[in-house]
């Protein structure tokens, strides 16, 4: 994302420039105080289509042309947010940086649409909790309990509606979505934590009406594809197909993302149910990635990027998947590590293949920028010294302050530090999702293991085999 961002700053200059604005135009304008980021990014369809920056009293302003309605997404300062545009509409968005979510708020015309659909994902938000506890319940009091929640939804929609009686087709489709949708995701989820909690295959148990909203849903809608209600939903919808299928012919009860037949059916499903398109581009982009994220069994790989590849030859994301599995490849055990840039605690240049430790070696990350979970990392690097003494232990910070990255290991005794200077080209080569990964490197320098999380006691095991 930051490359993307340092890319669209050359575009920045041509958009800028003093314009004389059509009245004709549908505007966008905003405010947001105490913004330390300047630049405005504007997409459509998940590409960049236009930049601004902030003024210095903080404002902006994109004049848009646009014949239809059209749903699009902005960025300032790593905050993302929806917002619906009709033509002739001059929405204004209000932000308190230093509280994104909390304060943002949306007035003028086009305002009363882009509020409900931020109310609606702010009161799922709020749910969260709640819907996670109703996984535990047997199949007909959970349906009773979203059912409830549904009717609460439905209703508050027909009140929108019947307050804004001049809305078009369009937004009322996008705010119906957005009140139940996410609901919808839930039930969808709904089999595979009551699998893992309570070890039953509940497809089985399941009533036939269970899944009766999948009758009324467009599984082909390019005006929502990217549209994150719409769009998680279908995630789920696929991931729960291929569970059903699969749970169901192998009678199993291990944990389905680790078997390759899961991921298998997945990419049949996708094929089967989505026309060509971005909808079903993204969807086995995202796929890919869950294969990738959560198989283990590293020998599957190959086999699985050959079926991948007869589905996905005109995919929009061939470049990057084929990038990504040639990375898994170089990732496999028994393979050199790729290598990439480091500084020192002096401040000195190196790079990863320059820092290796003839002992079995666990390279661990962490970032300055996420204190909390950071602590609980070298909480469990303090376990597992103590446990497995001839291991060593280097740290890679991959926050974005090299000063406080400084000051916060001078804080304590730690092991050996580097800071990554360049995340992105880190988190590609070795595939990094979240910072609990870590890479084991074998006394030769070879990897044994680069796709274990830190906090994994599948990481012991590994340990006592090639440690001893």
């Amino acid at each position: 994302m930051k490359m993307r961002r340092l890319l669209l700053l050359t575009l920045v200059i041509t958009l800028v420039g003093c314009k004389k604005q059509p009245t004709n135009n549908t505007f966008f304008t905003g405010f947001f105080p105490n913004s330390k980021d300047s630049l405005v990014i504007l997409y459509a369809d998940d590409i960049p289509i236009d930049t601004t920056f902030l003024n210095k009293d903080k404002n902006f302003t994109f004049s848009l042309n646009i014949k239809e309605s059209k749903l699009y997404n902005f960025e300032i300062g790593g905050n993302y947010q929806y917002i619906y545009l009709e033509p002739l509409d001059s929405l204004v968005v209000y932000a308190n940086a230093l509280r994104f979510e909390e304060s943002i708020s949306f007035s003028g015309k086009g305002s009363v649409i882009n509020n409900f659909l931020l109310s609606q994902l702010n009161s799922i938000d709020i749910q969260t909790d709640t819907l996670k506890n109703y996984h535990s319940l047997p199949p007909i009091k959970y349906r009773e309990k979203i059912d409830s929640i549904l009717m609460i939804k439905e209703e508050e929609f027909n009140h929108f509606v019947k307050n804004y009686p001049h809305l078009t087709k369009e937004a009322k489709n996008i705010a119906l979505v957005s009140c139940v949708f996410p609901l919808y995701k839930e039930v969808e989820i709904y089999p595979f934590i009551y699998h893992d909690k309570n070890r039953s295959l509940i497809n089985q148990l399941l009533p036939p009406n269970f899944y009766n909203y999948r009758k009324k849903i467009d599984y082909n809608d390019t005006f929502l594809q990217y549209y994150r209600p719409y769009y998680s939903y279908m995630v789920m919808y696929v991931n729960n197909l291929a569970f059903t299928k699969y749970s169901y012919n192998n009678n199993t009860l291990v944990d389905i993302n680790r078997e390759l037949g899961f991921h298998l059916e997945k990419i049949k499903i996708i094929d089967s149910l989505f026309s060509k398109g971005s909808l079903r581009d993204n969807l086995y982009r995202n796929a890919a990635y869950a294969y990738i994220f959560n198989i283990q069994e590293h020998t599957q790989y190959q086999d699985y990027f050959d079926k991948f590849a007869k589905y996905n030859k005109d995919n929009q994301h061939k470049a990057e998947l084929d990038k990504v599995f040639k990375n898994v490849i170089a990732l496999q055990a028994g393979q050199i590590p790729p290598d990439f840039d480091l500084i020192d605690t002096k401040g000195t240049l190196t790079k990863f293949s320059e820092i290796q430790k003839p002992e079995v070696t666990i390279y661990y990350f962490w970032s300055v920028n996420q204190r909390e979970l950071s602590n609980l990392i070298f909480d469990r690097i303090a376990q597992l010294k103590s446990l497995f003494p001839n291991v060593k232990f280097v740290g890679i910070d991959i926050g974005q302050d090299k000063t406080q990255w400084r000051k916060r290991i001078s804080e304590n005794q730690w092991t050996d530090q580097y800071h990554s200077i360049n995340f992105m080209d880190l988190s590609q080569k070795f595939l990094i999702n979240n910072i609990n990964k870590s890479v084991i490197i074998d006394k030769n320098g070879r990897i044994i293991s680069a796709f274990e999380d830190i906090f994994s006691p599948n990481l012991e095991k590994i340990l006592l085999y090639k440690a001893s």
